[in-house]
């Protein structure tokens, strides 16, 4: 744990990185990938037929996507450990959005881990075909639908606040200016994220 806190700045940079690249990008690619819902079941099955009909699609989602989003939920909740909530006594923007970066980010992983068990593991252990019909079926529960509605706007805000994280982590804006300015940036990125991710949701069960 010593050699961890001697070495935090890096760990904090890798954190931030691996939240963007490759994890952020695969959001966005699965966010989009789903938008396809909206043209009918016909035009999104042909979308998740291509997908998984890719060479070597195991080896690419454990490498690309997997192991670097474990290392980056692990390094999250060594963070989360050691974090102490003080937005309630310093009100300020900046320290509220911290702890709701927190926050939603425990939400975000509960989400993703109860999506791929459900469209990743157990489809797969039942040799359940991936279609429109079987996301459309897991929606119809309203608690569900809830769940994924919550689950979605988390981690579209912990993606795009953490982006702005990742500027700052990495010396690309340094004065208060340059991360006023990515701030508004960030909030449309996740504007955009969250209304594809909304739309999408509600086409599965229109």
């Amino acid at each position: 744990m010593s050699w961890f806190k001697e070495n935090n700045f890096l760990f904090r940079k890798i954190h931030s990185l691996l939240g963007i690249f490759p994890v952020g990008i695969f959001l966005i690619e699965h966010l989009v990938t789903n938008s396809f819902a909206k043209f009918g079941p016909e035009v999104y099955n042909e979308k998740i037929e291509w997908i998984q009909g890719l060479p070597y699609l195991l080896a690419m989602e454990a490498t690309l996507i997997w192991v670097p989003l474990l290392l980056h939920a692990g390094l999250g909740f060594v963070y989360l450990w050691a974090w102490k909530d003080n937005s309630a006594r310093y009100r300020y923007p900046r320290n509220f959005m911290y702890t709701l970066q927190r926050i939603t980010g425990m939400v975000a992983f509960a989400f993703i881990a109860t999506h791929v068990w459900d469209f990743r593991i157990e489809t797969a252990l039942k040799g359940i075909p991936i279609d429109f019909d079987l996301v459309a079926a897991e929606l119809t529960s309203p608690f569900m639908f809830i769940f994924y509605v919550m689950g979605v706007a988390s981690t579209v805000f912990h993606f795009s606040n953490g982006i702005w994280g990742f500027l700052i982590h990495w010396g690309i804006t340094i004065g208060p200016k340059a991360q006023r300015w990515s701030g508004m940036v960030c909030a449309g990125i996740g504007a955009l994220l969250l209304y594809i991710g909304m739309d999408s949701l509600f086409a599965f069960v229109r």
